[in-house]
């Protein structure tokens, strides 16, 4: 007992230093400070005194891109030209591809295959758990079997058998019966019984026969002549009919009649010997030799099992097997049209192609420019020569005021919408590109690449 009062012990002193640790970190451990977010660099600048900064800058579509292939190869299909507007996903260039399209036909061909290989595998797989239920329906009948052979005979087989050895011997006794009716002789009585048939049968002929000879004697014919022709016919065949039944009782049984009446008590005697054997051998109770085939039934019957469910579980590696091979096909075939699909340029949105560089027949290489995509639904401008002394006055949001080089007589308006990150070198000075919004362009002979003069106003925040 004092090793169990040790444990309690130990185990409240756990749960104590547990509560204790829990509490310490829930309620009195310092919590980690929340770091403040790096505030935004493009909203931020100093005062450096000056109320505009002005810079030299290029008019651009406020939406651009330069198109390239992904893959190298020679230009089969030029689909557009400079100035055309195209939609978004329009294809605008295609590359000689005629081994990656057979390669996407061969793996096309391969999923094929490959679903036929599941298809089949799921036709192996539903038969083999087919066969699963078949050979537990023989365990079954099986154990059935060798429960019937184990068994004592129960009071209601016991008593059909012992009715139908009863039904068997008075088959027997009939049989008998029969037979003795048939080979006995004709007694004086049913002779002279047939006999006086006989005589009966003749007078009524005679009778008719008188009748008959009467009218041939008067030569009266007609219809009264026919009728008694025939009258006289009936009684003579009735007379013959009695004469042979008297004859055969006369000659007695033959011996067909002999025969049939012996043969028949053999037949019902061993039908009864049959049905007593069947109860003897029921009252006898189960055999050892019965036993034992009904056990090698069994475990027959279970190896069968046994081998129906191995059979399922290669059946199921074989599908799961046919799935991946599915799967690697479904993946080739992605690949291939994926490499396929990078033969062609396609539109990333919705603009004009601003210029084509390529012709067809031209071989092209990845990542290099082959035309330009531009949406001029919107203008942007976009400065060059905004050196680091005069950007830190800048910030997203402050109001410039655009002129043209092109358009002397046209002042636009615009706000910053960016600042670039990166500073670029240009003509030896640090610079760095700032992007300014048109308000509103109206409807001017606006160019790509226009030269544009920046004054950005950013006294009024910073006095």
């Amino acid at each position: 007992m004092n090793w169990k009062r040790a444990i309690g012990g130990l185990l409240a002193l756990i749960v104590l230093v547990a509560g204790g640790y829990w509490g310490y970190m829930r309620f009195l451990a310092p919590q980690p400070e929340e770091s403040a977010a790096p505030p935004d660099v493009n909203t931020l600048a100093v005062d450096t005194g000056v109320d505009v900064v002005s810079a030299e800058a290029s008019l651009e579509p406020a939406r651009w891109a330069d198109l390239a292939a992904l893959r190298p190869g020679r230009v089969a299909e030029l689909l557009v030209q400079a100035g055309d507007e195209v939609a978004a996903g329009a294809p605008l260039l295609r590359l000689e591809a005629a081994d990656l399209a057979a390669a996407l036909a061969q793996a096309e061909a391969g999923v094929a295959q490959a679903n036929a290989g599941i298809a089949a595998a799921a036709a192996q797989l539903s038969a083999a758990q087919a066969g699963v239920l078949a050979a537990q329906t023989a365990v079954n009948v099986a154990e059935a079997q060798l429960a019937l052979a184990q068994s004592a005979p129960l009071p209601a087989e016991i008593a059909a058998l012992q009715s139908s050895v009863d039904v068997a011997a008075a088959a027997v006794s009939q049989a008998a019966a029969s037979r003795d009716a048939a080979l006995e002789s004709a007694t004086a009585a049913q002779i002279q019984n047939a006999q006086a048939q006989v005589a009966a049968a003749q007078a009524d002929a005679r009778v008719v026969q008188d009748q008959y000879d009467a009218l041939i004697r008067n030569e009266v014919g007609g219809t009264l002549e026919e009728q008694t022709r025939f009258a006289l016919n009936a009684a003579n065949a009735r007379v013959a009919a009695a004469q042979a039944g008297l004859t055969e009782l006369q000659a007695g049984p033959t011996a067909a009649q002999r025969q049939a009446a012996n043969a028949a008590v053999p037949v019902a005697a061993a039908q009864e010997a049959a049905a007593q054997a069947q109860l003897d051998l029921l009252l006898a109770g189960p055999r050892p030799q019965q036993i034992a085939v009904a056990q090698a039934q069994v475990a027959q019957a279970e190896v069968g099992l046994a081998q129906a469910q191995a059979a399922v579980t290669q059946a199921e590696a074989a599908a799961a097997q046919a799935a991946a091979a599915v799967a690697q096909a479904e993946a080739a075939r992605d690949a291939a049209q994926a490499a396929l699909d990078q033969m062609t340029v396609m539109a990333p949105f919705a603009g004009t192609i601003a210029r084509v560089d390529v012709e067809v027949g031209e071989i092209v290489s990845p990542g290099l420019p082959v035309m330009t995509l531009a949406d001029y639904g919107g203008w942007q401008v976009v400065t060059s020569d905004l050196t680091e002394s005069d950007v830190v006055a800048v910030a997203v949001g402050d109001p410039v005021t655009l002129r043209f080089d092109a358009l002397p007589d046209e002042t636009l308006s615009g706000v910053v919408v960016d600042i670039a990150g990166i500073s670029t070198l240009t003509r030896g000075d640090i610079t760095y590109a700032v992007t300014i919004a048109l308000d509103d362009a109206r409807a001017l002979p606006l160019r790509w690449g226009m030269t544009v003069f920046a004054d950005i106003e950013v006294g009024g925040r910073n006095n």
